[in-house]
Order: C-alpha cells, then structure tokens, then sequence
C-alpha cells in the first residue's frame, strides 16, 4: 500500500478515537474544515490535493449534500471569460445592485432554464477536445455558441485533485448551541479512467454548477466569493467514476 495512504489511515484512527470533536466554526464545509485542522492542515482554496497527494471530502452520516470534485474556469473566448457570461445572462444581485451575479445548473441532455429569459446546455464540439455552453432563447433558438472550456483543462484537474480520493464520514451532534463531530469511517478511492469521467459528465451523473455570487458579509462583503464551473457528484453514484482500495470503519 502507498505510504502515504497508510500515513492517512494512522492519522484517521487517531482522529476517529478522540471521539466527539467541537467544530471550528459554524459554517457549511465545517465538518471538513475541523477534520483538516485535526490533521493540521490549514483552510485554503489550492487546487492541488489536501493531505500528501490525497484528496480529501468528508460527509455527515446523513447528508444527501453532493461531494464537490473540482472547480474550473472557462478558457475562452474572452478572459475571464465567466465575466462576459454574467454580464449578459446574470441579474443584479439584490444587496449590491450595481453587479450582477449568476447561478445556474449546467448539463447534457436537457436546456435549463436561467433568469427566466434564457436556456442554457453543455455540448461537447465534433473532435471532442472543448465543451462549449449554448445559449437559447425561451423558443429554443440559438441565441450564442462561444464560451467554451478545453478537455484538457478537465483533465488536468481531474487528474490533480482525484488521483486518489479519501472519502471521510462523521456523525454530527448539538449540544449546548455547540457543533460536534465523530469521524467513523474512512473509504480511500482510486480513479478508474478520465474517459469514464467524461462519460458520465456527458449523461449528467457528474454535475456542473456555473457560479458568480457575492460575499454578503466580513471584510470581503461585496467582493465576488468565486467565479467557475463546479463539478460534483452524488455520493450514490460515487463507485460508477471512482473503485474502492480500502476502507477503515471505527463503529466495527
């Protein structure tokens, strides 16, 4: 087994003893923000993998949240090309009015519905090396065929971030206004192929997220939070990109 595989597993039996753990904070990633900090890594937003070359996503027991794979820009034509994106489909943000902001759910097979005037779908060009997002009208007429990503850029990502993936589950408690964790169980996943990951970007199993939103608090109030494609998976679906190298479970 890779040594730093093993250096994980020692490191999450250590963790999964201590029992219940207080949350460092009361966000949404904060069951995975205190299991980092217990391993002693600090927050941030790198693209490379969390801990020794092994990417790490952690989960409540009962969360039907997806796992978020990996984030990435648009190549082209412009750059930054989400920029020209918002500025003709976003709407005006309601606390910052003087920007605009997008959200929008991004797939294959079917045109989704953006701002209530505009379809946006996923389509991949003949040689297969750009994906492009086609833009319609409310009557299914294309409207614009230009903002486009490289598969190559996917697969440069796909690559970094899911070479090895360690998949950490906690259950969760409040006591006394107090988030606390208990992490259980750990499964460690090797990627299958990259062609198996665009087959089921392609048959929208592997989601994609367009967003352009706002911070709405502290000193960066009013600043973009973040501006990419995000693209994520179900944990139910998991086994159909990733296949399972072993799995270490406390409760047993």
């Amino acid at each position: 087994m890779d040594e730093n595989i093993e250096l994980l597993i020692n490191e999450f039996k250590k963790i999964s003893k201590k029992g219940w753990i207080k949350s460092i904070n009361k966000s949404f990633g904060s069951v995975g923000l205190t299991f980092e900090n217990e391993l002693g890594k600090k927050p941030d937003a790198m693209y490379f993998p969390d801990y020794c070359g092994i990417e790490i996503k952690c989960t409540s027991k009962y969360s039907k949240y997806p796992l978020y794979l990996f984030t990435a820009a648009f190549d082209g034509p412009t750059f930054p090309e989400i920029n020209t994106i918002v500025e003709k489909y976003g709407w005006n943000d309601k606390d910052y009015p003087d920007k605009k902001v997008l959200y929008a759910k991004l797939g294959f097979k079917e045109k989704k519905l953006i701002n209530n005037n505009y379809k946006f779908k996923l389509t991949f060009n003949d040689t297969k090396d750009k994906i492009y997002l086609c833009v319609y009208d409310l009557n299914d007429n294309l409207i614009e065929k230009e903002s486009f990503i490289y598969v190559d850029t996917l697969y440069n990502h796909f690559i970094l971030k899911l070479n090895i993936l360690a998949l950490i589950y906690a259950t969760t408690k409040n006591e006394k206004q107090e988030k606390y964790f208990r992490y259980y169980k750990m499964i460690i996943y090797k990627v299958t192929s990259f062609e198996r990951f665009l087959t089921l970007l392609e048959n929208d199993i592997i989601k994609v997220d367009l967003i352009s939103r706002m911070n709405k608090s502290g000193i960066d109030a009013g600043r973009y939070r973040n501006k990419n494609l995000v693209f994520y998976i179900y944990k139910d679906k998991m086994e159909k990109l990733l296949k399972e190298i072993c799995s270490y479970n406390n409760d047993y």
